[in-house]
């Protein structure tokens, strides 16, 4: 049969122990080179300034491509915004400053960039190269992802509701008053002309 499903096969994710292999070397490698040049260098909110921050983010994604496609390596780098800001020599704080007080052109780039981050992420996540709970975690902290279980309990409208009058204030407010003859109530105004008869 041409279109016949497959069953659908499942592997659980077992991570496997930081060994003494190069799993951090080339992250080690890029922190040690960024901090051995002293104090992070300034982006200035400047077009010069965007255009070093752009060449400079580019220069890292290439070290990651590079990274990866030498042989020796056992492990592979995984884009990431805090390896990202390593590399530029800024924090991660200061990454999040540049995209909310800045103009449009680096709010813009910044946001490309942690989509293609994410994108990575996500791969490999579908691929189960990583495991769930970090990409979502991940998602959630560097991606604005929101936890779609997250409810809120608002009102519908800001009127206070109406209080709703007991049987006895509703009877009074009505007018009437209790008949024994009758047996009912009936308007204060008939019980006075049945009481003066």
């Amino acid at each position: 049969m041409k279109n016949e499903l497959k069953p659908k096969e499942y592997k659980r994710f077992t991570p496997k122990p930081i060994e003494a292999d190069s799993t951090l070397e080339a992250v080690l490698n890029m922190t040690i080179e960024s901090l051995k040049q002293g104090r992070p260098p300034a982006y200035s909110d400047t077009e010069q300034g965007l255009e070093e921050f752009k060449q400079t983010t580019i220069d890292y994604f290439q070290y990651v491509k590079d990274t990866n496609a030498n042989p020796d390596i056992e492990k592979m780098l995984v884009p990431d915004i805090e390896a990202l800001c390593t590399f530029l020599g800024i924090t991660r704080a200061t990454l999040l400053t540049y995209e909310k007080q800045r103009g449009s052109s680096w709010q813009d780039f910044i946001k490309q960039t942690k989509n293609a981050i994410a994108a990575c992420k996500k791969e490999l996540a579908f691929h189960q190269q990583i495991p769930p709970v970090i990409a979502m975690f991940d998602l959630t902290n560097n991606h604005s992802y929101v936890n779609s279980s997250e409810f809120r309990i608002e009102p519908i409208s800001d009127k206070v509701p109406e209080r709703h009058l007991s049987l006895e204030e509703q009877i009074q407010q009505a007018g009437l008053v209790w008949n024994d003859e009758k047996g009912e109530y009936i308007p204060a105004i008939e019980a006075k002309g049945v009481l003066s008869e």
